[in-house]
């Protein structure tokens, strides 16, 4: 009785600040947008500071308005291209084109993340060369094809963009690059410091 006692007042203790972040954080997204329209901008505190974004419409009651913060990753990414009206509506195109590639994309990173354990099994238990070389090859195809739908996307935005827009794109692919990298060497320095 006492170590369910003691449980329970544990996870009471780690979870009632976290659960009342979430409303505190809910309640000052709400009141942003108190008294203004679809559309608006507004702004609430969070722990890092004030975060700026726009009023919409809450996801599970619709009559409510919430501050949403402004999207960062590829859409913020157009954002800072500048596009037309025009632009903006072919890349729109594309976009609902690629989401129809994404179930292209995931059987492939599939049959390439299961043809690298069939390698690291075949190495272990010393299958032929020849079997070894397939599998390779077939993993080269796999990953040629992936490579080629990536590459469209650049096709589609050298066709979309003016050369201004070109040269920002490839200075905001290299930055987000380099931030993926670090963030992921970060992830895997913890991962080994925790082994």
């Amino acid at each position: 009785m006492k170590s369910l006692f003691s449980l329970t007042l544990i996870t009471l203790l780690f979870t009632s600040p976290t659960y009342a972040k979430k409303e505190m954080n809910f309640a000052a997204r709400k009141t942003a947008c108190a008294e203004k329209a679809v559309g608006d901008t507004c702004s609430f505190q969070t722990k890092k500071g004030e975060k700026k974004g726009t009023c919409k419409e809450g996801k599970k009651n619709k009559e409510v308005l919430m501050c949403f913060g402004e999207r960062k990753g590829k859409h913020g990414m157009l954002k800072e291209l500048n596009l037309s009206k025009e632009q903006f509506a072919k890349l729109k195109v594309y976009r609902e084109a690629e989401k129809a590639k994404k179930d292209e994309r995931k059987p492939l990173k599939e049959k390439i993340k299961s043809l690298r354990e069939d390698i690291k099994k075949g190495f272990i238990s010393n299958i032929s060369d020849e079997k070894m070389l397939e599998i390779h090859r077939e993993i080269s195809a796999n990953r040629a094809k992936l490579e080629e739908i990536r590459f469209s996307k650049m096709i589609t935005m050298k066709n979309v963009l003016n050369e201004e827009q070109r040269k920002k794109f490839m200075e905001l692919e290299e930055s987000r690059k380099e931030k993926f990298k670090k963030r992921n060497g970060k992830h895997k320095k913890n991962k080994k410091d925790k082994k």
